[in-house]
């Protein structure tokens, strides 16, 4: 009789996840209220009516710096900002820059990956052209200065799309828990885009040393090693190569007792690129909302704080 209830129970827990997951996964997180600061805006692009939300801190500073945050698959622009616990929001109250969260179609990105039950992989939305939509109109209501983009998962491949295709109209990007996809691998054109990797080496759907994207069994798009992406925008901005990345290694932190452990390894490059490797981090914003089971997406790190290394890594708190 044990046997058989242990085993009902079993069933259930698998059964109750295979209907769950999918409506968890890829850092949907919590959703967070944005304050009085935040305003929403709509306006119909190539024929879909799309959104953002932008937050203008109350001491803007002239000719703002704008960062665009991008949710992963399935989140959307409140979920995004409850990763981060507002972190971003907070971080331009303090330095006078604005925040962006856009929204993708039925909450995905096209970022160039071959994922078919996603409409915006499927039908090719010009996901690319939603968000420099967006960064003409901040042009012409703040004369923003400069542009970067950061994100999780499907917002972190999206931001490596936006750094391969517009280098010309990208400042820097920061993708966490994401890696150069094999279709921008061999189409990037990233020279003099900075660029910060945050990659957990325990990360149990986007693995850190490449192969498949994997969600409950379904392969999600074909994606290079951390290393080789690093590699890569080493070799397309002229720079040394080494041929072991720990010799770029400048800082470990392990001051938590939480089983991971951040390596910073910063590169020799005419532009800035590091590389923060969290030995036994997963699939996970560090320091950011643990949206998820610790068995399902990993550790969250608390060795770094990710929202303040990468506004510090672009300078925007200068």
């Amino acid at each position: 009789m044990k046997a058989m209830a242990k085993g009902r129970r079993t069933f259930w827990i698998i059964f109750l996840l295979i209907i769950l997951l999918p409506m968890l996964l890829d850092c949907r997180g919590r959703r967070y209220r944005g304050t009085e600061n935040t305003r929403e805006f709509e306006f119909v692009f190539e024929g879909l009516e799309r959104s953002y939300e932008l937050y203008v801190p109350e001491r803007l500073n002239p000719n703002p710096d704008v960062i665009f945050a991008l949710h992963g698959g399935g989140g959307d622009p409140g979920k995004m900002m409850g990763l981060t616990y507002g972190a971003f929001d907070r971080l331009a109250d303090k330095h006078g820059f604005l925040v962006v969260y856009p929204a993708g179609v039925d909450n995905q990105w096209n970022d160039g990956r071959e994922v078919p039950d996603s409409r915006a992989h499927s039908e090719k939305l010009n996901d690319t052209g939603f968000l420099l939509a967006i960064q003409d109109r901040l042009k012409q209501d703040y004369g923003i200065r400069r542009t970067f983009f950061t994100g999780i998962s499907n917002g972190g491949f999206m931001s490596f799309r936006m750094g391969c295709e517009y280098p010309e109209r990208v400042d820097g990007i920061a993708p966490v828990t994401a890696n150069l996809s094999v279709y921008l691998y061999d189409r990037c054109k990233a020279t003099g885009v900075p660029l910060l990797v945050i990659n957990g080496t325990e990360d149990p759907l986007v693995p850190y040393d490449g192969g498949f994207v994997e969600v409950l069994g379904k392969k999600r798009g074909a994606i290079r090693s951390t290393d080789d992406s690093i590699r890569f925008w080493l070799k397309a901005n002229g720079c040394a190569v080494p041929s072991d990345l720990n010799e770029a290694l400048s800082e470990t932190i392990d001051e938590k007792d939480d089983d991971t452990v951040a390596k910073i390894l910063n590169f020799r490059c005419r532009i800035p690129i590091e590389l923060i490797r969290i030995e036994g981090g997963g699939h996970t914003w560090p320091s950011g909302l643990p949206y998820l089971f610790e068995f399902i997406v990993g550790r969250v790190s608390q060795e770094i704080d990710a929202s303040f290394r990468i506004v510090q890594f672009f300078e925007m708190d200068r």
